[in-house]
């Protein structure tokens, strides 16, 4: 970036600064009403995304989980069950999302805990909506190998004797390991597999 380009966004982010938090404010003081207008459709799934991703990730990461669970009627897990976050069908899933990184044009997927029992849904949310991925335990492990993810906490010497280790991955947009998720994993209104089905 040359130095005229630097000062146009100076300014420009000077300009708007106030507006910005504004905006800001105002969604997440409706960020508890937002699930529900948006399972009574008096606001759109693209709008809700789109209000919700001027929100910090420590506040939309759970409101968007909590859509997600009230939208497919599932049921939520207890924590101390370290069986993921939520129940369908008999089946357990770990819920992980991410607002793709619009820079980098890539998803983040953090605290992926492969000792818990439970199968994964990931969400990729951009203003358009959401795409779903759907992987079994195995599949995970699998591809936790392939994209060859990291610790997501602590250094390699303080993690030594963990058997618990978090982990951490990105999926980069137009990859091979995107195209690879979207031919294998994605799912729309299919989510959830019947108790029967494996």
């Amino acid at each position: 970036m040359n130095q005229i380009e630097l000062n146009r966004t100076l300014r420009f982010i000077l300009d708007n600064i106030d507006q910005s938090r504004k905006v800001k404010n105002q969604a997440f003081s409706i960020r508890k009403k937002l699930i529900d207008l948006t399972l009574k459709q008096e606001i759109s799934e693209q709008e809700f995304y789109k209000i919700s991703s001027v929100l910090t990730p420590q506040s939309r990461s759970p409101l968007w989980e909590n859509y997600f669970i009230q939208k497919h009627d599932c049921e939520r897990v207890n924590k101390n069950e370290d069986r993921g976050d939520l129940k369908k069908n008999g089946r357990y899933y770990e819920y992980k999302c991410s607002g793709y990184n619009q820079d980098s044009n890539s998803v983040n997927i953090v605290q992926i805990r492969p000792w818990q029992d439970c199968d994964y849904i990931i969400q990729s949310i951009s203003d358009d909506g959401a795409t779903t991925f759907v992987l079994t335990h195995a599949e995970m492990m699998l591809e936790v190998q392939k994209i060859k993810a990291s610790s997501a906490h602590g250094t390699a010497k303080a993690l030594e004797d963990n058997k618990n280790k978090e982990l951490r991955m990105t999926v980069k947009k137009d990859s091979a390991d995107w195209n690879r998720w979207i031919n294998n994993y994605c799912r729309e209104s299919d989510i959830f597999y019947s108790e029967t089905e494996k």
